[in-house]
């Protein structure tokens, strides 16, 4: 049984193929689970209000797999998220193709996805990779893409499967709303000078905790800009707030204080054995 997740797509193989080469013909696949993200995605939103590089900068737009529109000459870079996930689609067919069949048969997989469009494109970018159309299967001359059921929850739906936090709890709410409340006064004093600077500089007026999650993207932004410069020669650049280095807070600069500070609010929902089993028995 082969399963896989992109950020929420689930592949699920629930039968055996015969006539396998001699080496693996004395092998059984009984069960494989997979489970993984979402191939690499654009910015939810604009950072920041002065943020030089807008939704025009992101050829499907905000929240979408990465398809840039300045790194669109570039052919290796470009479709980025979307050749993550096919490349992926490909690995899975070398490793199982022994055990499954070379087209798709219903009663051997099933592809589940969380709802949002990042994960359903990223289903269907994997799933191109591993069933690429053939033979009697090749429906539109030259075209190796065939079409691939994807599995979802309805929109708005909370999906307890593929993303647990999406339920609604009064008891999780109110242990992650103390927690927040306290890493909001904690860092806020900490990184108090920091927060200054960004509030000049974003245009976020009172930048506080509560906007670290929100210009983490731009991390994104500068990776993009960098691949752009070393391959195409191309100069783009963030503003100097963004790698300003911070003596005070160990020599580090914003973006990697930006970034520890995220990761600290993405695990407020669920870094404690309390929030993990109020969420086992709410799902109860």
């Amino acid at each position: 049984m082969i399963a896989g997740l992109l950020t929420s797509v689930l592949i699920q193989v629930v039968s055996l193929i015969g006539q396998l080469p001699h080496s693996l013909a004395d092998r059984n696949l009984v069960f494989v689970q997979a489970i993984w993200r979402h191939g690499d995605r654009a910015p939810l939103s604009l950072p920041y209000p002065n943020d030089p590089y807008n939704e025009t900068a992101w050829q499907r737009g905000w929240a979408q797999l990465t398809n840039v529109r300045y790194l669109s000459l570039i052919i290796s870079l470009s479709n980025i998220g979307m050749k993550q996930m096919n490349e992926l689609g490909i690995y899975f067919r070398m490793r199982y193709g022994f055990f499954i069949s070379s087209h798709f048969v219903p009663s051997e997989v099933y592809i589940r996805s969380s709802d949002s469009d990042r994960a359903l494109t990223s289903a269907q970018a994997f799933l191109a990779g591993f069933y690429p159309a053939s033979g009697s299967f090749q429906w539109q001359r030259g075209n190796h893409w065939q079409p691939i059921p994807v599995h979802a929850t309805s929109p708005g739906e909370p999906d307890l499967l593929l993303k647990p936090t999406s339920i609604s709890c009064k008891n999780i709410d109110k242990l992650v709303d103390e927690d927040y409340e306290k890493q909001a006064k904690y860092y806020e004093g900490q990184y108090g000078e920091m927060f200054k600077l960004l509030a000049e500089q974003t245009g976020i007026a009172n930048f506080s905790y509560r906007y670290v999650s929100q210009i983490y993207d731009v991390r994104r932004e500068t990776i993009f800009l960098t691949l752009l410069q070393l391959v195409h020669n191309m100069v783009a650049k963030q503003p100097q707030w963004v790698f300003k280095h911070w003596p005070q807070y160990n020599d580090r600069n914003t973006l990697d204080i930006i970034s520890e500070l995220r990761q600290i609010q993405r695990s407020t929902k669920f870094n404690s054995p309390t929030k993990a089993k109020v969420l086992i028995i709410s799902d109860f």
